[in-house]
């Protein structure tokens, strides 16, 4: 696996997480839907549905936002590694100050 491949790797791979949530909470609801106490409204029923189409949305939306980041990559624009030239991440803070790591690589670099 190269860096590039690695990089896209974290990059796409939670665009999943919301829409494996929204799976998550519908099957929850569904069930809890069926329960004898549970007041069934017309709206109560439709949750679960709204629920999948919810995490579908804010998947695709965030799959957007990485995959703008991937195109700004491609043409030369952002904040890049000097060791391999993937994408540097967020900032966070460390022992000797403010730092971004590397999507590809995993090193450290100064922000």
């Amino acid at each position: 696996m190269s860096y590039v491949d690695r990089m896209c790797l974290r990059l796409m791979a939670p665009c999943l997480l919301p829409a494996l949530c929204g799976a998550l909470f519908a099957w929850g609801t569904e069930s809890l839907l069926g329960l004898p106490r549970v007041p069934h409204g017309v709206s109560a029923l439709d949750l679960p549905s709204y629920l999948i189409v919810a995490g579908g949305a804010a998947s695709v939306a965030l799959y957007a936002v990485q995959a703008g980041r991937l195109l700004r990559w491609r043409r030369g624009r952002g904040a890049v590694c000097y060791v391999c030239g993937c994408l540097l991440g967020g900032v966070g803070e460390g022992r000797w100050g403010r730092y971004r790591r590397c999507m590809g690589c995993g090193k450290q670099h100064p922000a």
